[in-house]
């Protein structure tokens, strides 16, 4: 079967895309873990346009890795008043100004919104990003990850791999303007 480009403008370039897909959690404290430990699997992958990394807090030294993404997929563990299945949900530059402190402060721990504004703010653009959250139960250092967690994995594992399935097969078209950043 032949595939066809999809229509471009002059103003436009046809590429592939640039994905972030990044874990976010302390790896020593049980289910804390999980974000970071999704993202080694995903990284043992070993897709070409897809680019990992696993940090232990969301700060604003991070928007230079976002810039550079087309799509950023944020996972992080989150408790038992938070979620109760595997959720992912887009992610929304804040609506809130952005402090002077996550400006000027790289380690500053910021919320994944404010981490898009801040993006927004520096580079003049920001990519399609969601937040994918794992149910956890045990954050006590030292233990593994729980059953709740574990099966949590799992089927965060398998949407990845769906949203790759979805945003890998076709091209990647990008104005100049979001070009400009990269």
């Amino acid at each position: 079967m032949k595939s066809h480009a999809p229509n471009t403008s002059s103003s436009e370039t046809v590429t592939q895309c640039r994905f972030l897909i990044m874990g976010y959690g302390h790896e020593q404290q049980g289910d804390a873990a999980v974000g970071c430990q999704i993202v080694e699997t995903v990284a043992a992958w070993r897709l070409p346009s897809v680019e990992t990394l696993a940090v232990r807090q969301l700060t604003p030294a991070l928007v230079e890795d976002i810039a550079k993404a087309d799509y950023v997929i944020l996972v992080d563990a989150c408790g038992k008043s938070c979620v109760h299945t595997v959720q992912l949900d887009p992610i929304l530059t804040s609506e809130t100004p952005l402090l002077w402190d996550a400006v000027q402060n790289p380690s500053q721990p910021c919320e994944p919104s404010e981490l898009l504004s801040l993006t927004q703010a520096r580079y003049g653009r920001h990519p399609l990003a969601w937040l994918l959250e794992i149910p956890a139960q045990c954050f006590e250092t030292d233990h593994t990850l729980s059953d709740v967690a574990q099966e949590g994995c799992d089927r965060a594992l398998r949407i990845i791999e769906q949203f790759f399935t979805t945003y890998l097969q076709s091209p990647c078209v990008r104005s100049e303007s979001c070009q400009q950043s990269g």
